[in-house]
């Protein structure tokens, strides 16, 4: 998988975030997608499925 791109993700402001949660869940676990949360045009966090979090920390992990 290696790195994720800042440019790649798909952003969301916090407020339609929090309505939409459980559809952010299920597009990050179910389809892979990978949100980039802001809040008055500034990066906050990422949500990411749990299998790319494995990937990202094993892939840090191997270059140790």
């Amino acid at each position: 998988m290696g790195k994720i791109k800042i440019e790649d993700l798909e952003t969301i402001n916090a407020t339609k975030a929090k309505v939409h949660f459980g559809e952010l869940l299920h597009q990050t676990s179910v389809e892979g997608k990978t949100f980039l949360i802001s809040r008055q045009d500034k990066p906050i966090s990422v949500i990411l499925g749990y299998k790319k979090y494995v990937e990202l920390i094993s892939s840090g992990e191997k270059k140790s």
